[in-house]
């Protein structure tokens, strides 16, 4: 069986790398350096070009029974349409700006699977938030946190990137959509910052960002937020960075030549944020997923915690891992059958399914990413 994975960055290389145990692999990139270094070592096959490219994603697409994106998330939402109009299941973690939701009725048409958003979070903690609403009648509170930090916090910003600084100054300045009293609610993003003591990390901040995507309209409850955790006093400072304009978009013309300050900061802090394991960085993913709400007039919480660290004998960093594994798992269960149904679903829509849940838990858990379940009950007073 082929299934075609599109990118080939960290998080593509990761994705291609474990599927090839099971699958003949075709990796498709236009960074012919990358694909040269991944089937080095690797045994997949690797063509040079643009996912973009009608012509040649219908070649690729012809034999492949799943195709993985993983490509940046600009590109994300028009590769998912060309995939699904080559009649080719898709499992996606392209983070892309556009509602994916709005392809649901050509995917349908078409009779494909796509599971968009299917990394750490979003992916992950959409399918926990949605195992958790399974559990209960009615959801009271969806409370969701994660972190991917350094093993050892290095001042003055005590943080360090994997993936792209840009991408990172825009989460920061994307207003933030939360849910109060069953509405959804706009504010700043970096705002509502509150303390957390993360068991084996120790306090971080967590603030606003804006993570909940699909869950804003795939589950009810009265009271939903998503936030970002960092070490102490991170969000202070990309505030005063975003409040004098550095994190700004929009061009300005400084001593006569226009720059748009944020990617000007970007390239200042890149060399900074810069994670490099050859030098000794480490990191770790750290996430929590909260469901409170009422079953049989009983209050029930629902808690995963996933703490994860850089693996050493694989020397792979913890977030391509958090975000790649859980991604060519359910590549897998498509190919096995275990999603019942087309159209585009969200990963928290597939949350009751049992065999399939516990099958990504499961596959989750050989490769070394746990998370730890709690659930509690407690009978409410009638009064």
């Amino acid at each position: 069986m082929k299934i075609l994975v599109l990118g080939c960055g960290l998080v593509g290389r990761l994705i291609a790398t474990d599927l090839v145990r099971d699958f003949e692999v075709t990796v498709l990139d236009p960074d012919a350096e990358a694909l040269a270094m991944l089937s080095r070592n690797v045994p997949v096959q690797t063509v040079t070009g643009s996912a973009l490219d009608r012509s040649l994603l219908g070649r690729l697409c012809r034999d492949a029974a799943v195709v993985c994106g993983a490509v940046p998330g600009r590109l994300g939402f028009e590769v998912m349409r060309l995939v699904i109009e080559q009649g080719k299941p898709l499992v996606d973690i392209s983070f892309m700006p556009e509602d994916f939701l709005a392809l649901d009725e050509l995917a349908k048409a078409r009779g494909v699977t796509v599971i968009p958003d299917m990394g750490v979070a979003p992916g992950m903690s959409n399918l926990l938030a949605g195992r958790g609403a399974s559990l209960v009648d009615e959801v009271d509170e969806l409370r969701l946190y994660v972190g991917g930090l350094p093993l050892t916090p290095v001042p003055p910003f005590n943080y360090k990137i994997v993936f792209s600084a840009d991408d990172v100054l825009e989460e920061y300045t994307r207003p933030a959509r939360f849910m109060e009293d069953g509405r959804v609610v706009t504010t700043e993003a970096l705002s509502g910052i509150e303390e957390l003591d993360f068991p084996g990390v120790g306090v971080l901040e967590a603030f606003f960002t804006d993570g909940l995507r699909s869950l804003l309209t795939t589950i009810k409850a009265r009271r939903m937020v998503e936030k970002t955790m960092r070490y102490p006093g991170h969000a202070s400072q990309m505030r005063l960075l975003r409040d004098i304009g550095l994190l700004d978009d929009q061009p300005r013309t400084v001593l006569g030549t226009e720059v748009i300050p944020r990617r000007v900061l970007a390239q200042f802090l890149f060399p900074k944020w810069k994670m490099r394991p050859e030098d000794g960085d480490r990191d770790l993913t750290a996430m929590r997923v909260v469901v409170r709400g009422k079953r049989s007039g009983q209050e029930v919480l629902c808690t995963w915690d996933l703490l994860d660290r850089f693996d050493e004998p694989t020397f792979t960093h913890s977030m391509a891992r958090t975000t790649g594994y859980p991604c060519a798992i359910m590549a897998r269960a498509v190919a096995a059958g275990l999603v019942p149904r087309t159209g585009v679903l969200a990963p928290e829509t597939l949350a009751g399914v049992e065999p399939l849940f516990h099958f990504m838990m499961t596959q989750l858990q050989q490769r070394g990413i746990s998370f730890h379940e709690t659930v509690t009950t407690a009978r409410q007073s009638c009064r």
